[in-house]
């Protein structure tokens, strides 16, 4: 099994990385543009996975209606399977802290902590669902999905928590922290997955 040093080690080693984040992560902060960061992530990943092309592509190579579609089926990807255990986790939390009055405190919110830890393994085990045989109706496939997720999730446990970490860290820069938070785990994930790491 590959660690996510050797994978990180992988990804920054390749020159030109940081223009192509600088791209994507500038795009991410942007409404509708944001759409075209994950469409490119979404064809880094099924690079990975046909070609074992660990670097970024060059962003002058994507073509913008294919990257706009990719984005808007991986923003319904991101809606579904980390949209729906966050907001699982919010009205439980709120209900929990309207049923004990308060008292418990900030303890009343682990409803939304624990959704917002789940929420990357569903949706990195959707995409790679998705990108198995190229075929979007197959990441509806629950069963399938919390399966993969399942099988990724001791592995994802410590990159899971060092994203949110950043994330919220670097909440003002949340666009970049995001895409390059995003990729680590794509790739990683498909390391774990799809055994392409050498």
């Amino acid at each position: 099994m590959p660690s996510l040093e050797a994978v990180c080690g992988k990804l920054f080693s390749h020159s030109g990385w940081v223009s192509k984040v600088a791209w994507g992560g500038a795009f991410s902060f942007i409404p509708i543009l944001n759409l075209f960061s994950l469409g490119y992530l979404l064809e880094y990943t099924i690079r990975l996975k046909q070609e074992k092309q660990w670097n970024l592509p060059e962003w002058r190579e994507m073509e913008p209606a294919s990257l706009f579609s990719g984005g808007f089926q991986m923003s319904l990807l991101l809606l579904a399977y980390s949209g729906s255990p966050i907001l699982l986790g919010w009205v439980l939390s709120i209900v929990l802290d309207f049923l004990t009055f308060g008292f418990l405190g900030i303890v009343s919110f682990s409803p939304l902590a624990v959704g917002a830890f789940v929420a990357p393994f569903l949706f990195l085990g959707s995409v790679h669902v998705f990108i198995r045989d190229g075929l979007f109706s197959d990441a509806w496939k629950i069963s399938i999905v919390f399966k993969i997720s399942q099988t990724m999730a001791p592995k994802l446990i410590l990159p899971v928590i060092a994203f949110w970490g950043i994330l919220l860290l670097a909440l003002p820069l949340y666009g970049f922290s995001f895409f390059i938070g995003t990729w680590i785990l794509l790739a990683y994930s498909s390391a774990l997955n799809l055994a392409k790491f050498k």
